[in-house]
């Protein structure tokens, strides 16, 4: 029978491999000078020089995605600037509201548009202009104006700068917020001194920029109501460009809505409203062609305070 042989290692030696070889540290290699370096230009430096031109700064809640629809409210001759609020993850409505409507949050939005001047800055959102009521949209536009901006106007005191304009005393209000919601605005609308004949609602806490037009023009046609001056479509966020002059035949009342009002407002602070527009161009304000009543309404008290000044 044959047995394994095992053979020991000499006398002295380990059994333990050895360790790797230490690595040879390199020292740095000298920096070599590039054949080519960055050369300054020295001819004349030309800038072109831009058509003059008026700005309106707009802060907008974090959701909108309207940008699109309000250049076309835009006469020749403005240019937007948009800045966000910071997203806050909460559905539509009074938290939401509140938090989107902090001063300090549109204040710091107000300061993200101060470098590009413009003539005056609009905070484009109904409800967090008034979640706080008459005092607490005061209190926003005043630190708009702390905060930098030239002129300050929100879309919630456009609202009512609008009645005021057109004469409206007793408002039929159509949203599509919930009932709360929708409660806020008929009390800011009381507390400023205006009667709410009618308060209708879609009862949305998201998707709100998905609302087809034909929805909107059958809540426009359920809230309103033979015995009011107006009604108000509530909401930055709702598209209503186009839709109003056909509308208000049918219904036989001026049609205000927040995107209108608040560029009527924001142009006519910013000294934009040129007179040529009073008669040339229906779509201005997205009235249609021809121009809305309520387009008609406000741009006529524009004129009537140049004519008074």
């Amino acid at each position: 029978m044959t047995h394994p042989v095992f053979e020991l290692p000499p006398v002295g030696e380990s059994t333990v491999p050895a360790a790797p070889p230490e690595p040879q540290i390199q020292a740095p290699a000298r920096s070599v000078r590039p054949t080519h370096f960055a050369t300054r230009y020295r001819d004349v430096i030309r800038r072109e020089e831009r058509e003059p031109e008026i700005s309106i700064g707009v802060v907008v809640p974090f959701d909108f995605d309207l940008d699109w629809e309000y250049w076309r409210y835009m006469p020749a001759g403005v240019s937007l600037y948009f800045t966000r609020t910071p997203h806050v993850n909460k559905p539509v409505g009074l938290t939401l509201a509140r938090e989107v409507g902090k001063p300090s949050m549109v204040m710091r939005a107000t300061r993200a548009l101060n470098a590009l001047k413009p003539a005056a800055t609009l905070y484009a959102c109904s409800s967090g202009s008034f979640i706080r009521g008459v005092a607490g949209e005061q209190r926003l536009r005043e630190g708009m104006l702390q905060a930098g901006a030239r002129r300050a106007v929100t879309t919630s005191g456009a609202m009512l700068e609008a009645f005021q304009a057109a004469g409206a005393r007793k408002i039929a209000v159509a949203t599509p917020y919930t009932e709360r919601l929708t409660m806020a605005l008929v009390h800011f609308i009381e507390e400023a001194g205006y009667e709410v004949v009618s308060a209708h609602y879609l009862g949305l806490s998201h998707d709100i920029g998905r609302v087809s037009r034909g929805t909107v023009a059958d809540l426009i046609r359920e809230a309103s109501r033979p015995d009011a001056d107006a009604v108000f479509l509530s909401c930055t966020a709702l598209r209503t460009y186009g839709i109003l002059a056909q509308l208000e035949d049918e219904i036989d009342l001026p049609v205000f809505t927040s995107n209108q009002v608040s560029f009527w407002a924001g142009l006519h602070h910013a000294d934009a409203l040129a007179p040529s527009l009073e008669r040339e161009d229906g779509w201005v304000l997205g009235g249609g062609n021809p121009m809305a009543r309520s387009t008609r309404l406000l741009l006529d008290a524009v004129h009537e305070e140049r004519i008074s000044a």
